[in-house]
């Protein structure tokens, strides 16, 4: 498995331990700051983790056509 898929990876399982309490579903309670934060947070590493799997996937499908 390459390396950058794992990264990836890794970074989508940190984006979804992150509490969407505060993120996404409820702000009874927590301050608009913090919930700016979880959020900008999430979409930065949802976003990044997508970006590395999706070229992981695209270099791993460039590198099976080349050899034909």
């Amino acid at each position: 498995m390459n390396t950058r898929k794992i990264i990836g990876y890794v970074l989508w399982l940190l984006a979804f331990l992150i509490p969407f309490q505060p993120a996404i579903l409820s702000t009874d309670g927590i301050h608009n700051v913090t919930g700016l934060i979880s959020f900008i947070v999430l979409l930065v590493l949802l976003f990044t983790g997508y970006f590395l799997v999706d070229g992981a996937n695209a270099a791993g499908k460039a590198d099976a056509h080349h050899g034909h």
